[in-house]
């Protein structure tokens, strides 16, 4: 996968998985909702300045845009892993 595909992925990825529209992460850098559509959608060409900008409202590292791996792409905090242990303990409470 080229490195323009995967930061489109590794993009869209990112904002959804912190629950974000493409409006609400307009609103936070400053670029327009169509450029960020056109960012998700198709074979971007952007500038560091937006990989930066992009970075800091998704609080990720630009390493997480352009990286391959998935994982890097998780970032829970505690509250978010306490809630998963307690779904997961529910679940596992039902099987039994």
């Amino acid at each position: 996968m080229s490195l323009a595909k995967r930061f489109a992925k590794n993009l869209r990825a990112i904002r959804l998985g912190k629950g974000l529209s493409q409006k609400a992460l307009s609103d936070a850098t400053g670029l327009t909702v169509r450029y960020l559509s056109k960012l998700e959608n198709s074979d971007p060409n952007v500038t560091l300045g937006v990989l930066e900008k992009l970075a800091k409202a998704l609080e990720c590292s630009v390493f997480d845009l352009l990286g391959e791996s998935e994982k890097s792409q998780l970032k829970w905090n505690g509250d978010e892993i306490e809630q998963a242990i307690r779904i997961l303990t529910s679940f596992r409470a039902r099987l039994s």
